[in-house]
């Protein structure tokens, strides 16, 4: 599959089976997975252990919680083609920019699986095919308040939210910029973001997975309109709703959210 393919892609949910890179043992157990709308994508990854935060708010974490939160990843944008390889712009991510944009090539081994070669970096990935559906919302998003960015995608009964921070970090490792922190309150702003994965199945948008562990579980109920909602808590696991500016999408017509 080259990147001029990249359509064939649209409407999947890809689950990482391999990470090999040179001089390190593979990768088989980090519990990744990719969201690919028809433009935007969302990518979470895992340790393969659960991560140990009981704190129930952001408001309730320590610095080792923090840290512990720092050892996951994630992040969403829009997939751009560049005739031989595909590119993940990061509009939301977890940890700051590494020193290269994120490009790989694409190549379908089989009907299931496709495989990942990095192209400024030496690594393989191989994606395992686990659902697809020509049914695909999509929305490139802006948090009214603070103006933090946003991306939701529904794909059949999969979907996929990332919030960004209200500024955006750059610089230290997140796990040094969170120890070097003057105070706990800015520490904790440091993972005041969230990638999170979930199901429609039941009729309700239930999240099941995110860089958030106490998100799990709860719904994020998206009400579209030209501001579009979501139900969240606050940093002291208060309710709020939070209200998103709807930003154009010129390749993709915006349709309603099913």
């Amino acid at each position: 599959m080259t990147a001029a393919d990249t359509l064939t892609i649209s409407g999947t949910r890809f689950e990482r089976t391999l990470l090999a890179r040179p001089g390190a043992a593979p990768d088989t157990t980090s519990r990744v997975v990719w969201l690919q709308g028809a433009s935007l994508y969302c990518d979470l990854r895992r340790p393969a252990a659960e991560v140990p935060v009981q704190a129930r708010s952001l408001g309730a974490t320590s610095i080792d919680d923090l840290l512990v939160l720092a050892t996951q990843d994630g992040f969403a944008g829009r997939l751009l083609s560049h005739g031989g390889h595909v590119e993940w712009t990061r509009t939301v991510a977890v940890h700051p920019p590494g020193p290269h944009p994120d490009a790989g090539s694409l190549e379908l081994l089989d009907a299931t699986t496709v495989a990942e070669h990095g192209v400024f970096e030496d690594y393989l990935e191989h994606w395992r095919i686990s659902a697809t559906s020509s049914s695909i919302d999509e929305y490139l998003l802006e948090d009214v308040e603070t103006g933090a960015p946003g991306i939701l995608i529904r794909v059949g009964e999969d979907f996929a939210f990332a919030r960004g921070r209200t500024r955006p970090i750059d610089g230290a490792p997140l796990h040094e910029q969170i120890r070097g922190a003057g105070t706990l309150s800015a520490a904790r702003e440091l993972m005041n973001c969230e990638i999170s994965f979930g199901s429609t199945g039941l009729g309700e948008w239930r999240i099941t997975a995110s860089t958030l562990p106490f998100r799990v579980g709860a719904t994020l109920d998206p009400v579209p309109g030209e501001i579009l909602s979501t139900s969240d808590i606050d940093v002291d696991g208060r309710p709020i709703v939070r209200r998103w500016r709807r930003l154009d999408l010129p390749e993709t017509e915006q349709k309603g959210m099913a």
